[in-house]
Parts: structure tokens; sequence; C-alpha cells
């Protein structure tokens, strides 16, 4: 029946890896790496099924030749003779179990002397290392496994990288050796002692092993579907982000258009409070009385004579400094509604209307029919109204949406002057144009191009 070591090898398993592990007799005593390499011939070949058990190794089984006593074996190993046994002798060949001494100290872990340890700095990435270091990102990641991103390196933190030959950089772990790492990535035995030197039987749980010609690929192809996701996710919140904000600017807008609706229905309501209020009835009461009044001293004059002012009216402007190269249209483009005199709507026909009405869309820019210098501007008698006085002419501008002038200031024929508006008693957005000459009201159309 053939002999099956207890440590689960084949006969001729054990003996290859005795070899691997004895020099032979007579010959030079060798390093480790010289006592794994040495030996090797074309025709001894390490077999595909060998196994190891999982246990960490206290016995130690070797095959010598028969020249090997159990005493020399002892004093080769450093232990007393009866901790050596003879198990089986066959073919020349003897195989002794060893019984190893237990540790007394604890050991360090080994790792391999080609790789060496990098701090990580501000602004590092893995790409950034494996380019400093002429290495590619998957030649460094295979040496770090830790990782869990390409990208996010706390500042202070190490990472391992291969100054030698690149591979995978594995730490044994409690039931596991060396020999089963090496056989189930499929490295190679001789590259992998070289790239640590250090026989792969001498490694032991903790320490790190470095298995030359394995890539991480599959590693480094998760993390960067990591960093990719990663990436979309942050676009799909800066999306969200954008979103959100588009929806507070709406909600915003929207806010703001109903306050200034609110704020509109606040001031119209202010208005029609004003506007019935006994304070502005009491006004109106007293603009018409006023206007009654100026009304009565003048209709009769006006009535019988309509013609002859606009004659006299002719003949003073032109004796006037103001306007003695004659008036100018006070807009560019109008629509005469109402004439002096006229009694064309009913507030005309109880009051008498001393100027001329020019219709125009609200806004219009209104301009000085001549020079002159700014009595009033602001709310008068004929709503937000503009006075200007010339030698002793005076020109009256009504119903202004709004002025551009200021009292005191000097105008030129042609200079703005506001524009049209329908404040105080109006009917729609016109200027109401007046020409007084002596304080009293004249027919502007007979002093008009």
């Amino acid at each position: 029946m053939p002999f099956l070591p207890s440590r689960g090898l084949t006969f001729r398993a054990a003996v290859t890896a005795a070899l691997l592990l004895v020099p032979q007799a007579g010959a030079q005593q060798a390093t480790p790496l010289e006592q794994l390499t040495a030996p090797l011939q074309p025709n001894l070949q390490v077999p595909a099924d060998l196994v190891l058990d999982r246990m960490p190794v206290r016995n130690l089984e070797v095959v010598t030749d028969g020249r090997t006593a159990a005493g020399s074996l002892a004093r080769r190993y450093g232990v007393a003779p009866g901790a050596v046994r003879l198990l089986d002798r066959r073919d020349g060949l003897r195989l002794f179990r060893v019984q190893l001494p237990q540790r007394e100290t604890a050991r360090q872990p080994q790792r391999p002397a080609s790789v060496r340890t990098y701090v990580v700095r501000a602004g590092d990435t893995m790409g950034r290392v494996a380019n400093r270091f002429g290495l590619s990102l998957v030649d460094l990641l295979s040496a770090n496994l830790d990782r869990t991103s390409l990208d996010d390196l706390p500042v202070g933190s190490t990472l391992n990288v291969p100054t030698g030959q690149p591979g995978l950089l594995v730490r044994i772990k409690p039931g596991q050796s060396a020999l089963s790492l090496i056989a189930g990535y499929g490295a190679d035995l001789v590259a992998t002692a070289r790239a640590n030197d250090v026989l792969p039987t001498e490694l032991q749980v903790g320490d790190e092993l470095l298995l030359p010609g394995i890539r991480a690929e599959n590693f480094a192809q998760t993390l960067a579907e990591k960093r990719e996701a990663e990436r979309q996710a942050q676009l799909a919140r800066e999306r969200q982000q954008k979103y959100e904000r588009y929806l507070a600017w709406k909600k915003q807008k929207e806010r703001e258009r109903l306050e200034e609706k609110y704020a509109a229905q606040a001031r119209y309501e202010k208005y029609l409070a004003w506007k019935n209020s006994p304070e502005r009835r009491a006004q109106v009461e007293a603009y018409e009385r006023q206007a009654q009044y100026e009304a009565a001293q003048a209709a009769a004059r006006t009535r019988q004579a309509t013609a002859a002012q606009a004659s006299r009216a002719a003949v003073t402007a032109a004796s006037s400094g103001s306007v003695r190269s004659g008036l100018a249209w006070p807009m560019r483009s109008y629509r005469l509604t109402s004439r002096y005199g006229e009694r064309d709507i009913a507030f005309h026909r109880q009051f008498f209307h001393g100027g001329i009405d020019l219709a125009a869309p609200y806004g219009t820019p209104i301009y000085a029919s001549a020079a002159g210098t700014v009595t009033q501007s602001g709310y008068g008698a004929f709503g937000l109204n503009v006075w200007t006085t010339g030698g002793d002419s005076t020109l009256i501008y009504g119903h202004m949406s709004r002025a551009a002038v200021s009292v005191g200031q000097r105008v030129e024929q042609g200079q703005l002057l506001g524009y049209v508006g329908c404040t105080g008693v109006c009917t729609g957005p016109h200027l109401h144009f007046e020409v007084r000459i002596g304080g009293e009201t004249v027919n502007p159309l007979g002093l008009l191009p």
C-alpha cells in the first residue's frame, strides 16, 4: 500500500517538497532562496496535486538520503535528538518527522523588501500616485487591495508601492498558507520566492506575500465602476439641487407677484377711500366754486367776443417777451379733442374751459411750448401740472403722469417737461394746455402755428 504522510501530501510530493527544504549531503549550506531554486532539475517537477493543511506547522517532515542520521537532523534544526523520529524508509530515502520548538517571542509580520510605504499628500489620487512611481493604476491597486476609492485618499494614510516586479500583495490569514495562496492564484512558485526573497514555507499568518504577475484587474474595474456611479449620483444630485433652486425661484416670483397684486389692490382701495373722503369732496367743492367764480367773470366776455379775444391774444403775444417769436405745439403727436371755451362735456358745460385738450397715449412726451421759468411742478389745479412763466405770460401743462422739471428751473422751447397722464379731474389720458397773459386766459390756437 503506498505511503501517505499525515499532512495530506503524496509521497512523491513530500519528497519533492523536502528536497526544496533540505540541502544535499556534503553540499555547502545555502541561503533559503538557493535552497528553493538550486535543486530543481528538469526531471523533478512539483506535482499539480500539491496540497497542505491550513493549520500552522509545528511538526516538519523531512525526506533525506539513507546516509543522513536522526542526530544530524536534530543538530541541523536545533532540537533535541528525541524530537526527531524516523517514519519510513524506502528506495534509499528516509522520512523523518522533526518536532519544532514553540516560539517564545512574537515575531514582526514580514513583508517583501521591494514594497515601500508611501504617505498620502494633499491632492493625491490613486492615478496620480501611480504616475509618480511609473506604475499602471492596476499595478498600484494590486498592492493595495484595501482601497475603497480611486480618488478619496485621506491625507496621512499610507499606500503600498512596489519598487520591483509588480504583483498582487496579499496578507496571509488564519487557515491560509503561502503555498495555498500561490496555488490558489496560479502564481509561479519560483518567481514568487524571488520576488519576496524568502521561502514561501517560512511565511506565517499575518505576513504579506507578493504574487508577481497577478493583477487585480477586476478590482480596478470595480473601483472604476464605483467612481462612475458616484459621478452619476453627483450629477443627479446637482440636477436635483438646480431643479429645487428653480422651484424656489419660481415660488418666490409667484409670491412677489401676489404681493404686488395685493399692494396694488391696497393702493386702489386707498385711492377709493381718498376719492370718497370728506377731505376730497371739500377740495372738489372748493375747486368748483373757484372755477364757477372765474367762469362767471369771464363768461360774458368769452361768449360775446371769442374772436376778439383771439385777436387781442395775438397782439399781446406779439408784444410779450416769452411768446414774441410764437408758440410751438407741446407734443409731436396728438389729437385735439376739446377747444378753448368748448362745452363738449358736462364738466366744460359747468365750468369754463380755459385751454385746449390734446389727447395722446399714456406716457407721451410733453415739450415746452415756449421758453420760461418753472413756477409750479407737482399736484395743483390740473392734477399733476407744470407752470412756466416768461414775461407776463404763463403756460400751463395739466394732467401729467410724471413731471421732468422742478420749480425754479429755466427751460427752453422744445425741452422735455413731462409725460401725458390722467391725474386730477380727467376722463382719459390727455394734455390740458392753457395760455394766460396778464393773468387772463386766451385761446392757444390763435398763437400756435
